[in-house]
C-alpha cells in the first residue's frame, strides 16, 4: 500500500483534472493520448529520479508547477484542443513521484526478484485505477452542466495549489528569501502537512460530483424512461439510464477502492509495529532466571520482562533459530543503534521496531549492527534455560522504561 499512496498522492490530482480538461473538448484519439502520457510519465520518473537536491531547484520546480497548475486553470475558459496540459501535468506529477523515496525503495538489490515484480505491480495497478478515473469522470462531466464542471475544476486545483504553495514559503525561508517569522512557519507546516490529506479531499470532490450527477442526471433520467409509453422510445430511454447508471456505479467503486487503499495506508499499513505482551519473570533465590526449553523452541519469539530491585525494567526475548535442532539465542531486546524499541518476528525474519531492518533468525546471538545485544553467560541446564542476575544487570543501560507500580 506505500506505493498506492504515494501515487494517489502525486497522481490523483492531475486524472482529476485531465478529466475536465478533456470532457469539453474533442480528443486526439485514444493512441496519440496514451502514448503522449506514457512518454511523460517515463520521462518526469527519470527527471525525479535524477532531480538535483537543493531547496533552489526544489523552490524552482514547485515556482514552475504552482505556474503551471494557474495557467492550466485559466486555460479551461476556452474550448481549444491542446494536447500541451496533457503532457505537462503528467510529466510535472511524474517529477514530484520521482522525487520520493518511495521510489528507491521498489527494491532492494539490483537484481528482478519477486519483491521487485510485486512493487511494480502495485505501482502500474494504482497508475492505471487513476488513469480509468480520469477517463470514467470526463464523460461523467461532459453530461454535467457548465457551472458543476468548472466548480470540480476549481476545487480540485486549489487543492493541490495549498500544499504546493507551503513548500514554496518553506524553501523560501530556507533560502533566506522570506522571514522566518510565526506566521510563515505556522502556514508553511500546516500547508506541507495537507499532502497526505489532499487525496481525502480530492475523493470527496469526486463524491459531491457523483451524487450531484445521481440527482441532476441520472434520476431524472430514470423519470424519462418511466414516462416513456412507445415501445421503442421505451428502450432506447432504458438503454440510456442502464448506461448512466453503470457509469455511476463505476466511478464509485474506483473512488472506494483508492479511499480503502488510501485509509488502510494511513491507519493500519504505516503504522509501526507493536511489541508483543512480555511475561514477567522473577529471580530465584539463587540469583537465577529459570524457563522451561521445551515450549520456547517452536520458532517464534518469546518476550519475557525482569524488573531490577530498584525498579528498573530489563525485556529480553528467547529464538530458537533453527527449524530441524534446538538451537535458542537469548538476547535483550534492544539494540545498540536503536535504543530500547524492540523488536517483531515477521515470518522467518525478525524485525527491528526503530528502524525496520530485516534480520534472518540464524543470525540473532551474534553482536553488531542493528541485532539485538546478546545477553551473555546464560547456559542449558536440563531442560530450562537458567539466566544469571549479573547477565540480565548488563542490560540496565539499555533501557529507558521504568517498572510500572
Amino acid at each position: 500500500m506505500t506505493y498506492w499512496s504515494s501515487i494517489l498522492i502525486c497522481f490523483l490530482s492531475t486524472s482529476l483534472l485531465l478529466a475536465a480538461h478533456w470532457s469539453h473538448r474533442p480528443g486526439f484519439g485514444v493512441w496519440k493520448t496514451v502514448l503522449s502520457g506514457a512518454g511523460a510519465l517515463a520521462l518526469g520518473i527519470t527527471a525525479g529520479l535524477f532531480f538535483p537536491a537543493g531547496q533552489a531547484m526544489a523552490l524552482g520546480f514547485n515556482l514552475a508547477h504552482a505556474g503551471v497548475l494557474l495557467l492550466f486553470t485559466a486555460w479551461q475558459i476556452t474550448r481549444k484542443r491542446e494536447l500541451f496540459w496533457h503532457i505537462a501535468l503528467i510529466f510535472l506529477a511524474a517529477v514530484s513521484w520521482g522525487r520520493t523515496s518511495v521510489v528507491l525503495s521498489l527494491s532492494s538489490t539490483h537484481v528482478i526478484n519477486t519483491a521487485l515484480l510485486l512493487n511494480l505491480a502495485s505501482v502500474l495497478t494504482a497508475l492505471l485505477t487513476c488513469a480509468l478515473l480520469s477517463w470514467l469522470l470526463r464523460h461523467v462531466l461532459a453530461r454535467m452542466h457548465e457551472g458543476a464542471r468548472r466548480l470540480f475544476l476549481l476545487a480540485t486545483a486549489l487543492t493541490t495549489l495549498l500544499p504546493l504553495s507551503g513548500h514554496i514559503v518553506l524553501s523560501l525561508i530556507k533560502l533566506q528569501m522570506l522571514e522566518l517569522s510565526k506566521s510563515n512557519l505556522s502556514y508553511a507546516a500546516k500547508t506541507t502537512n495537507l499532502d497526505n490529506f489532499a487525496p481525502y479531499a480530492l475523493l470527496a470532490w469526486v463524491g459531491l460530483l457523483l451524487l450531484a450527477y445521481f440527482a441532476l442526471q441520472l434520476v431524472p433520467c430514470r423519470r424519462h424512461w418511466l414516462a416513456q409509453t412507445e415501445l421503442i422510445a421505451r428502450r432506447i430511454a432504458e438503454a440510456a439510464y442502464r448506461r448512466m447508471r453503470v457509469l455511476l456505479l463505476a466511478n464509485m467503486l474506483l473512488a472506494l477502492l483508492m479511499l480503502g487503499c488510501k485509509l488502510y495506508w494511513d491507519l493500519v499499513a504505516s503504522r509501526p509495529p507493536t511489541l508483543s505482551q512480555a511475561t514477567k519473570v522473577e529471580m530465584r533465590a539463587d540469583d537465577t532466571v529459570r524457563l522451561p526449553l521445551t515450549p520456547l523452541m517452536d520458532g517464534v519469539l518469546h518476550r519475557f520482562a525482569w524488573v531490577s530491585d530498584d525498579r528498573r525494567l530489563v525485556r529480553f526475548f528467547i529464538l530458537n533459530r533453527q527449524p530441524d535442532r534446538v538451537s535458542p539465542a537469548v538476547v535483550f531486546d534492544a539494540c545498540l543503534l536503536c535504543g530500547d524499541k524492540g523488536y517483531v518476528q515477521s515470518g522467518d525474519q525478525i524485525v527491528c521496531v526503530g528502524c525496520g531492518v530485516y534480520m534472518f533468525k540464524p543470525s540473532i546471538g551474534k553482536p553488531g549492527g542493528c541485532n539485538p545485544v546478546p545477553v551473555e553467560k546464560w547456559k542449558v541446564e536440563g531442560e530450562e534455560i537458567v539466566i544469571s542476575r549479573t547477565s540480565l544487570e548488563a542490560g540496565l543501560p539499555l533501557f529507558r522504561q521504568g517498572a510500572p507500580r
